[in-house]
């Protein structure tokens, strides 16, 4: 008997980490009431601040260049003058 109860221990050892990876991930979100707001504004829902594309809108527009950005701008533009690219055109 102790020989059955040990050989169906080490199978639950053995499977049970499997069993855990196996199963779906909750997803972060989908229960919560703001989640449904997004989507009854949109059809799309907003992802999460963490996980989402930032757009233009993000980005500072009045943050000063600092020496390496005007150095790389600079060297785009005689690489531009070079190669007779037209950028923005």
């Amino acid at each position: 008997m102790h020989a059955k109860h040990d050989v169906a221990m080490r199978i639950m050892v053995m499977l049970l980490p499997a069993l855990i990876f196996a199963m779906p991930a909750p997803s972060q979100g989908q229960n919560s009431p703001d989640s449904a707001k997004a989507t009854e504004q949109s059809k799309q829902p907003r992802a999460p601040v963490g996980h989402r594309q930032p757009t233009a809108a993000d980005v500072p527009k009045d943050r000063p260049k600092d020496a390496a950005e005007i150095a790389n701008e600079k060297r785009e533009r005689e690489l531009d003058a070079k190669l007779q690219i037209c950028r923005g055109c």
